[in-house]
C-alpha cells in the first residue's frame, strides 16, 4: 500500500469515520434520554477531533500515530454509546469489552516510547510543535540495491561524521533551529549504532553448510529470527525518531535506511527457512542487496545532514 494513503487513513478518514458513525449511533436511539446521553457522548468525541486537526500537538501528535491514538480514544466513547444504545445483554457485553480493550490500548500507546500523547511526553507541546511542524509522508518505496558488499568501515565512518556534525551544533545552542538538528543527530547517531549491530551480526552468521541436520537448521533459524525482531525494532525506533522540519528530506534517507535493514535481516530469516538451494541463493542474494542498499541511503543521510548544519552555521553567523 503507498504509505501515503496509509497515513490519510490514520489521519483523516479512520477518525472522521468513527465520529460520523458515533452521532448516527446516538441520534437513532429510541428514547429521549439515551439521545441525549449519545449526544454528549458524540460532541466529546467531535472535540478531540477539533482539537487534533486544529489545535496542533497539543494533546496528541499531529501524525499518523496521533490518529491512531485519535481513533482508540474515539472508539472508546463510541462504545460507550453503543452501550447506552443497545437493549439487549449480549450487545451491552460486547460493547463493554470493546470499551476495556480500547482503553487499554488508547493507555498502551499513551506511554509507549514515542511522545505521541503530550501529557506523558517527555518533550513538552511546545518542543513536539516545533519538531512536527510540519508532518512529512513516510516513504516506503525503493529500489533493490546494486548487491555491491557491505563495508563495515562505511558505517563507522558515517557515524563518527553525524558525530562531529551533532557536536558542531552544541557551540551554537541560543540558536533553536541549530539546538534542534543537534538533538536529532543525536539521536540519529545511536540508531546507526544499532543498525551497525544488526548488519555486524548478519556478517557474523556467514551462509549455511550444504549437509546441515535438521537441529542444526533450527538453531540457525532462531539465531536468524532474534536478528529479525531487532531489525524490526530498529525500524519503527527509526520511524518513530522526532526531526526538526528541515531535516525531512535526511530523515526519510534515514528510514529507507533502516527499512533496508529491516529487509535484509527478514531475507537472511527466510534463508534459513529454505531447503532448495536456488531459494536459498536467491533469500540470500537479495540480503547482501539490501545490505548494499542501506549502505547508499546512510550515505545520502550523511551528506544531508552536514548540508544542513553547515547552512545553519552560516546562519548564524550571518
Amino acid at each position: 500500500m503507498n504509505q501515503q494513503i496509509a497515513d490519510i487513513a490514520l489521519m483523516m478518514v479512520l477518525p472522521l469515520g468513527i465520529t460520523f458513525t458515533a452521532i448516527l449511533m446516538a441520534v437513532s436511539a429510541e428514547t429521549r434520554t439515551k439521545i441525549m446521553m449519545g449526544v454528549f457522548l458524540s460532541f466529546l468525541i467531535v472535540a478531540m477531533d477539533c482539537i487534533f486537526f486544529f489545535a496542533k500537538n497539543s494533546f496528541i501528535a499531529y501524525n499518523c500515530d496521533g490518529g491512531l491514538l485519535l481513533s482508540f480514544a474515539s472508539l472508546f466513547f463510541f462504545a460507550i454509546i453503543s452501550f447506552i444504545r443497545f437493549d439487549d445483554r449480549a450487545a451491552r457485553a460486547a460493547n463493554v469489552f470493546l470499551a476495556v480493550f480500547m482503553l487499554s490500548a488508547f493507555m498502551g500507546i499513551a506511554y509507549w516510547d514515542r511522545p505521541t500523547f503530550i501529557p506523558t511526553s517527555d518533550y513538552t507541546a511546545e518542543e513536539i510543535a516545533a519538531m512536527n511542524m510540519k508532518y512529512q509522508d513516510y516513504i516506503a518505496s525503493f529500489q533493490n540495491g546494486d548487491g555491491e558488499q557491505f563495508q563495515p568501515s562505511a558505517i563507522a565512518g558515517g557515524s563518527h561524521r553525524v558525530h562531529v556534525a551533532a557536536q558542531a551544533g552544541k557551540s551554537s545552542k541560543d540558536d533553536k533551529d541549530l539546538s534542534r538538528l543537534d538533538s536529532y543527530l543525536v539521536d540519529a547517531e545511536t540508531v546507526i549504532k544499532r543498525m551497525n549491530d544488526v548488519v555486524n551480526a548478519m556478517d557474523a552468521f556467514g551462509t549455511l553448510p550444504s549437509s546441515i541436520s535438521e537441529s542444526e537448521r533450527e538453531t540457525r533459524s532462531n539465531q536468524a529470527l532474534a536478528i529479525n525482531n531487532n531489525a524490526v525494532a530498529l525500524n519503527k525506533k527509526v520511524l518513530g525518531l522526532f526531526h526538526p522540519h528541515e531535516s525531512s528530506d535526511a530523515h526519510k534517507e534515514l528510514i529507507q535506511a533502516s527499512e533496508c535493514v529491516r529487509l535484509a535481516a527478514y531475507a537472511l530469516y527466510s534463508y534459513t527457512l529454505q531447503e532448495n538451494p536456488e531459494q536459498q541463493l536467491i533469500q540470500y542474494k537479495q540480503s547482501r542487496d539490501q545490505i548494499g542498499q542501506m549502505k547508499i541511503y546512510l550515505k545520502r543521510f550523511w551528506n544531508a545532514t552536514e548540508a544542513l548544519q553547515t547552512n545553519n552555521q552560516q546562519q548564524t553567523e550571518q
